[in-house]
């Protein structure tokens, strides 16, 4: 049973760590993510309006 505590504790070690460093990465990006999502939205809606300009 010792061994397999062991065993245990080395994975739970590392699968914590592992979860640590995905939450660093995953808010490292989500700044950029934002900004980049709603420039383009900024841009789908703005590109299309000279074009349309012309219609009226």
């Amino acid at each position: 049973m010792t061994a397999l505590d062991q065993v245990t504790d080395i994975n739970r070690r590392h699968f914590t760590a592992a979860v640590r460093a995905g939450r660093f990465e995953a808010t490292g990006l989500l700044p950029w993510t934002c900004g980049l999502l709603l420039g383009a939205g900024a841009l789908i809606l703005l590109g299309p309006r000279p074009r349309l300009a012309g219609f009226r």
